[in-house]
């Protein structure tokens, strides 16, 4: 064909309708439409280093919007993805904890219900000092 035919054949779709490749930039684009300003510039591209990396180690695109949700809502650093994504892949749930254990792993002697029930007097209190006056 020359330069100025018109080409034929079937339309290409657009880049995002044919595959299933999300970037670092698409998320960062996601991250700044949910925020009510606009982050600075720098923080977006920190967050765009971080998130390329979680990429290339084979973490789910939505793992990291699940975790970057996090990360906006409490308005935390770009530095601690990482860990948000982590906690998003890792976290068990609360039931899956043993029966006995406590959340600072010190063992059920350290559990904050008590299962301790103080003596109680059986006979109730005198209303006056020693009985009678």
């Amino acid at each position: 064909m020359d330069p100025g035919s018109v080409p034929t054949g079937r339309e290409a779709h657009a880049p995002d309708a044919c595959s299933g490749h999300v970037s670092a930039k698409d998320l960062v684009g996601e991250y700044a439409a949910e925020c009510k300003r606009r982050p600075p510039s720098s923080t977006l591209g920190h967050l765009g280093r971080e998130i390329k990396n979680l990429l290339e180690e084979d973490f789910s695109p939505g793992d990291i919007r699940r975790a970057l949700v996090i990360l906006r809502t409490k308005g935390l650093s770009p530095s601690v993805l990482p860990s948000l994504v982590n906690q998003v892949v890792n976290a068990s749930p609360a039931s899956a904890s043993p029966a006995g254990a406590s959340a600072s792993g010190a063992g059920p002697w350290a559990s904050t219900t008590s299962s301790y029930t103080p003596y109680l007097n059986p006979t109730s209190a005198p209303t006056t000092f020693g009985g009678s006056l």
